[in-house]
């Protein structure tokens, strides 16, 4: 009897070795993957973190594809869209929103100039949409001055204006302002600007700079932030990752201390109870290395 219960015991013991030996190694693996992505930042403006990231600084898998940022000279985090360069003023991960402001606004003059290398703004569709609260301001320029009177309170008043050529910033809202002006008015930018502020003639640089929210679209992050881990993704699989710091998940971090409980019931409650059948220890074993081998 005596016999049967060490065999029992050393069978246990060896297999749950086993299991540690296979945790440990995956553990270790997965600790660089959650080392390496630590939220950074450009010096100044808002840490970056899934599913932003920032190439040369951070790993591209601690982040979605698409959602890469440089950092420009003064040190702010820049959004690379299609047509534009946008600087991120603010990032409300919560929310899954950023604020922004195109990048040609810091080429402008300072003199309430429009700047001259503003272009449409166009965001990707399967990644950003525009807030509840984002409107379309018409940056005419080129304009003749015998543009019509009724658009002269739209006029951008630009330095040393050339008294024989406007600038002319107009909602989108005002429809009939924005049809006389294509008219007269040789080039038309439509810019994407908070709603509700009030253009001046010389407080457009003010309303570009002030931004606007974009919101993006991306794997939720939450369940794994939440239960200790750094969101990722991998590009093979292209699926989502939560980098924990025993291995990598597919949504938290939970399922790990399932296992780590399962594995302290291999001691408690088979290895201790000598009196079971070795075959059922066995059993027990089996189906705790595929529960090791099968975690998400």
């Amino acid at each position: 009897m005596k016999e049967k219960n060490l065999q029992t015991s050393l069978i246990c013991l060896d297999l749950c070795i086993l299991v540690a030996i296979f945790l440990s190694r995956t553990s270790s693996a997965a600790d660089y993957l959650y080392e390496a992505c630590v939220p950074g930042d450009c010096g100044l403006g808002p840490n970056i973190s899934y599913p932003f990231y920032i190439p040369g600084l951070q790993e591209s898998f601690c982040g979605y594809p698409g959602f890469a940022l440089s950092c420009s000279q003064q040190g702010f985090p820049v959004l690379q869209l299609p047509e534009n360069e946008y600087v991120v003023q603010d990032i409300y991960y919560l929310t899954r929103s950023l604020r922004v402001y195109d990048a040609a606004v810091l080429s402008s003059n300072g003199a309430g100039c429009l700047p001259r290398t503003i272009r449409n703004t166009t965001v990707p569709a399967d990644h950003f949409s525009f807030s509840d609260n984002v409107t379309q301001l018409h940056l005419f320029s080129d304009c003749t001055s015998s543009s019509s009177e009724d658009l002269r309170r739209h006029r951008v008043v630009c330095g040393e204006t050339d008294r024989d050529s406007w600038e002319l910033a107009i909602y989108d809202k005002d429809g009939n302002f924005t049809k006389i002006a294509s008219k007269n008015c040789k080039r038309n930018v439509v810019a994407a600007v908070e709603d509700g502020g009030n253009i001046g003639q010389g407080n457009v640089d003010e309303v570009l700079r002030r931004g606007f929210v974009l919101n993006w679209t991306a794997s939720d992050c939450s369940p794994c932030e939440l239960s200790g881990g750094r969101c990722g993704f991998n590009a093979t699989t292209y699926s989502f990752r939560c980098f924990c710091p025993n291995r990598p998940h597919a949504r938290s971090c939970r399922p790990g201390k399932l296992f780590s409980n399962l594995l302290s019931d291999c001691f408690e409650n088979t290895c201790k109870r000598q009196e079971l059948d070795p075959k059922v220890i066995i059993d027990t074993r089996v189906a705790s290395y595929g529960v090791a081998l099968n975690l998400d």
